[in-house]
């Protein structure tokens, strides 16, 4: 029973969706229009402030990949019973020092910009 009552209400959401869709598609039917959803527009101000946050919010996620890399390669070596090689190393702190690198730059040009 309980399978049935979820599979009607993901049906009337499918058909709600695809109402919203086909309010956007044919603006002309009067019928749809109680399913279009107008979003609001933001201005040019708002929006480069959106663009500049989001970098900022890229960059310090980056930086905090390159800040995890060096502890997720060590806990998986010892999760694995592996050995720490010297090659494996190199390549986790150059990428760790690339994602921070790119953090850094991504939040320095936001800023700047």
């Amino acid at each position: 029973m309980y399978q049935k009552i979820q599979l009607v209400l993901v049906a009337i959401l499918a058909l709600v969706f695809g109402l919203s869709a086909l309010s956007r598609r044919f603006p002309d039917v009067a019928w749809l229009y109680v399913f279009r959803y107008e979003r609001p527009q933001l201005s040019d101000a708002q929006r480069d402030l959106m663009r500049r946050r989001s970098n900022i919010y890229a960059g310090i996620e980056l930086i905090l990949m390159g800040i995890a890399l060096p502890m997720l390669y060590a806990a998986v070596t010892m999760m694995f019973f592996s050995e720490v090689t010297t090659m494996a190393t190199i390549l986790v702190l150059a990428g760790s020092v690339f994602c921070i690198g790119l953090g850094v730059t991504g939040i320095w040009r936001s800023r700047r910009g």
